[in-house]
């Protein structure tokens, strides 16, 4: 049997009258109905706390599935975005500075202004050309190496060379012959300069081409090389001058490729110390290239000198041609 207690009695007796309904209501009003069973279920009312599973709606804080909405923070995939910084591959762009790889250009303008001329990639060194000289280089000319006799320096008679001692640019010959039709050997600046055979009439201390009809030999049986250009219809006193680069301190054994009559001798400095001296030259026999003329009869000599150069560097080379002789190129080799 259920008890209950003393403010919960109902007396039957009372009115008997009242709707069931508003008996309920006062059994809700007293708090009677409290401790019987739906009062657990007002622990269901706990279950308000279940308005906690309004916490639930911290499920809500599953809304910081909302910071999930961080993944806005994905956003920052917009940082991602600083794979706009990625952009910052336009950082490597500082790639661009592997441009400085350009900077390999650079390396190709650092032995510019040492260089023998602008197409001379040889190694640095310091200028020994003369102060106020204005001749400049026909070509890239380098030691050890060979060095033609017809690239002398431009500039002009006076300046790079001088066919005559008293005038220098007088009673020029601009060559024995030179094939019909061919480029000249040296163009001309500017390139409507007239020409005289092998270069500018301007530039012109004497060229020729090697020439079958003579002939130019070497033995009775093999001809000089058909393309070399070379100096012809020197004078004793002709000087002509060379910019070129010495690529290291030493010395060198100096040869040459000449063909010499009786009388013949030349001069090689690079200043007041560095030279050859006067050195006579032996004549080339025209019956060693089957007959024809000295002048025509070519022989390579070696060891004709040695020079020294204490410093690696640019230096300008005369040639002077202290007797006749035509001069095809000179030779230096390290010893």
């Amino acid at each position: 049997m259920h008890h209950v207690t003393a403010s919960c009695l109902y007396d039957a007796r009372m009115d008997r009258h009242a709707t069931f309904a508003a008996l309920s209501i006062a059994l809700v009003l007293s708090g009677c109905g409290g401790s019987s069973q739906p009062g657990t279920g007002g622990t269901a009312g706990v279950g308000g706390a279940s308005g906690a599973a309004g916490t639930s709606g911290a499920a809500g804080a599953n809304g910081p599935a909302g910071a999930s909405g961080a993944a806005g923070a994905n956003g920052s995939a917009g940082a991602n975005g600083s794979a706009g910084v990625n952009g910052s591959a336009g950082a490597s762009g500082a790639a661009g500075a592997a441009g400085s790889s350009g900077a390999n250009d650079a390396g190709v303008d650092t032995h510019a202004p040492t260089d023998a001329s602008p197409t001379n990639d040889g190694p640095a060194g310091p200028s020994f050309l003369p102060a106020g000289y204005k001749g400049t280089p026909f070509t890239a000319l380098e030691i050890p190496g060979r060095i033609n006799a017809a690239d002398y320096d431009r500039g002009g008679a006076g300046v790079a060379w001088c066919h005559d001692t008293g005038n220098c640019g007088a009673g020029t010959t601009t060559g024995d012959w030179y094939p019909a039709g061919s480029a000249p050997y040296r163009p001309p600046i500017p390139s409507t300069a007239k020409i005289c055979s092998g270069a500018a009439c301007d530039d012109n201390v004497g060229v020729c081409r090697m020439n079958p009809n003579k002939p130019d030999k070497t033995s009775a049986t093999t001809p000089a090389p058909p393309d070399d250009t070379y100096l012809c219809y020197s004078t004793a006193g002709e000087w002509t001058k060379y910019t070129v680069l010495v690529a290291e301190a030493g010395t060198y054994a100096v040869g040459g490729f000449m063909a010499v009559p009786q009388g013949g001798g030349l001069n090689l400095s690079f200043g007041a110390t560095i030279t050859t001296g006067n050195l006579t030259l032996a004549v080339t026999n025209p019956s060693n290239c089957g007959g024809g003329e000295y002048y025509h009869c070519w022989a390579q000599r070696d060891g004709l000198a040695t020079v020294t150069f204490p410093m690696a560097g640019t230096y300008l080379m005369t040639l002077t041609q202290v007797g006749r002789f035509n001069a095809d190129n000179f030779t230096f080799t390290k010893m």
